[in-house]
C-alpha cells in the first residue's frame, strides 16, 4: 500500500515542454519580423478556467506562474462556481460510495459518473481509497467530502477531504453520539459549516445539543436551536442545496404527514415548508427521500410498490413551485425497492440507486431501464450490500482551515 504525497502526482503523465518555452501562452500568429506577443493575464485566466480540474492539476507543472495562479483560492472558487453551475462536465461529476455503519469496513469506492454512459457494455473502473478508521460521508459541497470517522460511539472525528487533489483537513473532534448532521457552504460569508445534533447517552437524564462548526481561518463552535431529532425521517443527513445556503431534512408530523425542515446556514435559523401535494389517485406514499437534481431540491416517493414519482422545487422554499419531473413505473428487478435519485445526466437520464443497492438508469424520454454493474474487485468493499452513494464534483477547493495546510497523510489509494 502506497501513501502518496499528492493524489494528482500518481496519475500525472510526463508533460513535453521545451527548455526555453516562455512562461506565458504564445500567440499562433508570431512571425520572424514580429516580436512574440503573449496573451493578457485576464485571457489566460479565462482559458484555464474552462479546463477540467484534473487537467489543471497537471498544468501546474508547466511553469511557476501557472502553478501560482491555479493553486490560488480565488481561482479555485471561480472554477468550481463556473463548472458546477454552467458546465458540469468541467467538474467531472463522480460517485463516491462506502459501507454503512453496520459493515465495519474503512474503504471508499470512487468512479466517474460519465463512465456509466461512455461504454455501457464495459463495467466502469473503480478507484479505491482506504482510511484508518471506519467512516461515512456526511455530505459533499464544491468538491469537498465531509467525512465522519468513529473511534467509538462517544468519540468522533470529522474532517474534509478533496478526492481530486488528495488533500484532507485536520480532524475536528466531536464527543457524543451524532444523531443528526449536515454539511454545506455559506456563500455569503464564504465559509463551510457542519451542523450536528449530538446525543449524550452517558448523562442521566439523556441530553442532546445542536452545534454548528465553522471551517475557516478562525474556526468557531456555537450552540444553536435544537433540531427535533426524534422526528427527523431517514438517515439524519441534511441535503445541501447549492446557491441557497440551506440544509434540508424531512420531518415527520404524525403517521403520514411530512414537512421539509430547512436550516439557513447564513442566518442559522430554521423554517419549514410542505412537500408536493399527494396524488389524488394515489393518496398513500412511502419512503420520501430528499436529494438535489439540476441544482434544485427534489424528492422521490414510493407509491404503494406500484410506481415512483420524482418532484423538483423550481423556486426554493416556495411549495407552489413543486413540479413533477417523472412518474417511474415499477420494474420486476426492483420489486418493493425505494429509489434514491443521484443525478440527471444530460437532459434525459435519471441516475438512481435502489434500496437493494442496484444502480439504475432511467431514460426520461423513452421510459427504459438499464442496470449498470461496476467492475468486480478483490477489495473488502462488496458491491452488493450495505452501500451508501454520494455525488460530488471534482474541484481545486482546499480542505484546509484554521491556518493548517491540507495534508494527504490520512487516506491511501489502494492498487487493486
Amino acid at each position: 500500500m502506497e501513501q502518496p504525497h499528492d493524489y494528482d502526482e500518481m496519475n500525472r503523465k510526463p508533460l513535453r515542454v521545451t527548455i526555453n518555452a516562455p512562461k506565458r501562452l504564445l500567440s499562433s500568429t508570431v512571425t520572424p519580423s514580429q516580436p512574440p506577443s503573449v496573451l493578457p493575464d485576464e485571457l489566460l485566466t479565462e482559458i484555464l478556467l474552462r479546463l477540467p480540474a484534473k487537467l489543471l492539476l497537471r498544468l501546474r507543472c508547466v511553469c511557476r506562474s501557472w502553478r501560482t495562479l491555479i493553486s490560488s483560492s480565488n481561482f479555485a472558487k471561480e472554477h468550481v462556481q463556473r463548472s458546477i453551475a454552467a458546465d458540469p462536465s468541467l467538474s467531472g461529476p463522480r460517485v463516491a460510495y462506502h459501507h454503512s455503519w453496520e459493515y465495519k469496513h474503512n474503504t471508499f469506492g470512487d468512479f466517474s459518473l460519465g463512465s456509466l454512459f461512455e461504454n455501457p457494455s464495459e463495467p466502469p473502473e473503480v478507484v479505491f481509497f482506504e482510511e484508518r478508521r471506519r467512516h461515512e460521508i456526511i455530505g459533499s459541497c464544491n468538491g469537498l467530502l465531509c467525512l465522519h470517522e468513529s473511534v467509538d460511539t462517544l468519540n468522533n472525528h470529522v474532517m474534509l477531504w478533496n478526492p481530486c487533489t488528495g488533500l484532507t483537513s485536520h480532524s475536528l473532534q466531536i464527543c457524543g453520539f451524532i444523531w443528526i448532521s449536515g454539511f454545506g457552504h455559506d456563500h455569503v460569508n464564504d465559509v463551510y459549516k457542519l451542523v450536528t445534533t449530538v446525543y449524550q447517552k452517558q448523562t442521566i437524564p439523556h441530553t442532546s445539543a445542536t452545534r454548528i462548526y465553522t471551517f475557516c481561518q478562525n474556526p468557531s463552535i456555537r450552540q444553536m436551536q435544537d433540531i427535533p431529532f426524534r422526528s427527523i425521517y431517514g438517515d439524519g443527513k441534511g441535503v445541501f442545496v447549492p446557491g441557497t445556503a440551506t440544509l434540508n431534512w424531512i420531518r415527520q408530523h404524525g403517521a403520514r404527514d411530512f414537512m421539509v425542515l430547512s436550516l439557513d446556514l447564513v442566518n442559522e435559523t430554521f423554517s419549514e415548508f410542505s412537500l408536493p401535494p399527494k396524488d389524488p389517485d394515489n393518496k398513500t406514499f412511502f419512503f420520501p427521500h430528499l436529494c438535489v437534481l439540476r441544482n434544485c431540491l427534489a424528492v422521490c416517493f414510493n407509491h404503494e410498490k406500484t410506481h415512483w414519482s420524482v418532484w423538483l422545487m423550481e423556486e426554493y422554499g416556495v411549495p407552489q413551485s413543486w413540479t413533477k419531473l417523472v412518474t417511474i413505473p415499477c420494474h420486476p428487478r426492483l420489486g418493493g425497492d425505494h429509489l434514491c435519485p443521484l443525478y440527471i445526466w444530460g437532459n434525459n437520464v435519471l441516475v438512481t440507486v435502489a434500496s437493494s443497492k442496484k444502480r439504475v438508469l432511467y431514460n426520461l424520454d423513452n421510459e427504459s431501464f438499464e442496470f449498470p454493474v461496476l467492475k468486480p474487485t478483490t477489495t473488502t468493499l462488496s458491491l452488493s450490500t450495505g452501500l451508501e452513494f454520494h455525488i460530488y464534483h471534482e474541484s481545486l477547493v482546499s480542505p484546509s482551515f484554521g491556518g493548517f495546510r491540507g495534508s494527504s497523510s490520512r487516506i491511501w489509494l489502494i492498487k487493486d
